[in-house]
Order: C-alpha cells, then structure tokens, then sequence
C-alpha cells in the first residue's frame, strides 16, 4: 500500500506541476475541478507572495488532500459516480467556475471526509506561556 501511494503521489505530483507551469505561462486550466483547485490556490499564493512558505503549503497541502481523495476514491467508486454525477449535473456544458464549487456538495463531503481520515496537520502543539486561570481551572506555565 506504501509503494502504490508513493506511485500516486508522483503521478498526481507530475500532474499538478504540468498544470502549474501551464498557469504560469498564461494558459487557463480551468476546465476540470483539479483546475479549478489550482487556480484558486494560484491566486491565494500570489496575494500572499512576499511569504513564501505560505505559497509552499497551499501547493503541498493540496497535493496531499489530492492524493488522499484519488486512493479512497479509487477504493470506493460508488463515490467517485456519485462526485462525478453531481460534477455533471452542477456544470452542465457551462464553463467551469470557482463559484460552481459551492454547489458541489457530495465532492464537499468527500474532501471533509478525507480530511477527516487524513488531517493535513496531525497535532497542534500548544504551551502556556505564562500562569493562565480559565474558569476555577489553572494552568501553570510550560504546560
């Protein structure tokens, strides 16, 4: 099972970075829901460009939450008709937008789904700075 993630790691990878040189040389690759994916993530990276390591994780963490999605879809394809029924129905022969995605709402579960079996973060560390009182409750600092 490792060896056939890292396989679809590098196929969706290679198909990401396709995609993300064609955006950047001015193409549209809007025309599918990885495109619109990318291009929301695209102009999220470029309003945050003077912090690269935001850019970086928006590209990594939705790599990751792509790859997750292909498997269990791959594993459940009466999920996969079901996601790319409602794609049809939602957008019809209209072009693809991003606004379209609010009305997705079976490809909605499924991604929450994913993050919910796969958490792009799996633990938030958190220490208290200073002697902190909540309620009757203490909590003292380093803990």
């Amino acid at each position: 099972m490792k060896q056939i993630s890292k396989e679809v790691y590098a196929l969706l990878r290679g198909i990401v970075n396709k995609r993300e040189k064609a955006m950047k040389a001015g193409e549209t690759a809007n025309s599918d829901l990885l495109g619109i994916l990318m291009e929301s993530n695209f102009r999220e990276i470029q309003e945050h460009q003077n912090n690269k390591k935001i850019g970086m994780s928006v590209k990594d963490t939705t790599s990751v939450l792509l790859v997750w999605t292909m498997v269990l879809l791959s594993e459940h394809p009466n999920w996969q008709a079901r996601a790319r029924e409602e794609v049809l129905q939602v957008f019809r022969n209209k072009k693809w937008e991003a606004d379209g995605l609010n009305h997705l709402k079976i490809v909605t579960m499924i991604f929450h789904e994913v993050l919910r079996l796969y958490p792009l973060v799996a633990m938030l560390p958190r220490v208290v700075y200073k002697d902190t009182q909540v309620g009757d409750m203490c909590f003292p600092t380093g803990v």
